[in-house]
Order: structure tokens, then sequence, then C-alpha cells
């Protein structure tokens, strides 16, 4: 019984140690992981702001510009943009964007409502911006978190962008 007792200890010990050891060799696995995470630009971007996330002010130029590029080419959506300043609307809109996500910039622009006034955007060419807006940010290796976000900075304005038209009820 004394050796039996002895191996069941030794065996308990062992088990005890296993563990321990199997802890220290996941929590160095952890840490080497975060390491190459933080070396790749991976880590933790709750202390990057937006802006710095979107790529600075060179990323939010280059979303702007190609998101107007696009935008002003595609059948769906080029409506709006026939006989305008693009270089302008690039200027203002990565301005904003830069605004918006915490960027040194101030936005300088008109209000929503009055840059968009007479345009009648519909929902679905809102929402085709919107879409090609989630493809260049994707595009762009842009993460999730900060794509969210952006259009949730963005968001709100849709009321003031898509026009509504009444729909009279006849006589």
């Amino acid at each position: 019984m004394g050796r039996a007792l002895r191996l069941r200890s030794f065996f308990d010990l062992s088990m005890a140690c296993m563990t321990h050891a199997s802890r220290i060799l996941a929590l160095a696995v952890v840490s080497a992981v975060a390491a190459l995470a933080a070396r790749a630009g991976l880590a933790d971007t709750a202390s990057a702001t937006l802006y710095e996330r979107l790529g600075g002010q060179a990323g939010v130029a280059a979303i702007s510009d190609t998101l107007i590029d696009r935008v002003s080419t595609d059948p769906r959506l080029a409506r709006s943009f026939k006989d305008a300043d693009l270089g302008r609307i690039k200027r203002l809109l990565a301005e904003q964007l830069c605004d918006l996500s915490g960027g040194p910039c101030h936005y300088t622009g008109d209000s929503m409502k009055e840059v968009h006034a007479g345009h009648h955007i519909s929902e679905a060419e809102f929402y085709g911006m919107v879409d090609t807006l989630r493809t260049i940010l994707r595009e762009r290796q842009v993460g999730i978190a900060a794509t969210n976000q952006l259009l949730r900075m963005l968001a709100p304005m849709k009321r003031e962008v898509v026009e509504h038209t009444r729909i009279e009820s006849p006589k």
C-alpha cells in the first residue's frame, strides 16, 4: 500500500506539473502570436484612431478618389455626377472622411442637405454608393470594425441625402 500511495502521489504531482507546463506553453504561444501580430500591424487597434486605421491622409484620399471614380462611372449611380467637378467632390469627401474619422482636417463644405438638394437621390443610389464604399474598404484591407465604425458615422447622413418623393393619393 505504501508503494501504491507513493506512485499515486508521483502521478498526481506529474499531472500537476504537466498542467502547469501546459499553462506556461499556452501562455508562451499566445505571447508569440501577439508579438507577431504587433509586428504585422494586426495588434489591438483600439488605441488607433479610425483615421489611422483608414490609412491616414493617403488612405482617406485614396478611398475618396476611388469611390468617386467608381460611382461616377457606374451606370446605376452616375446620374448625380453628370457635369460635376469631380476633383472638388473628391477633395471635399476626403476632407469630410478625415474630419469624421478623427483626423486633423475640418470639413469646409456645405451641409449634406444643401449639397444633394435637387439631385433626387434614391435609396437605391444611396445604398449603391455605400456598397461601393464597402468594396473599396475591403480591397484596401480596412478591418471590419473600422469599416462598421465609418459606416455608423455616415449612416445618419442618409436622411439628408436621399430625397423621398411624396405619393399623393388620387382625389
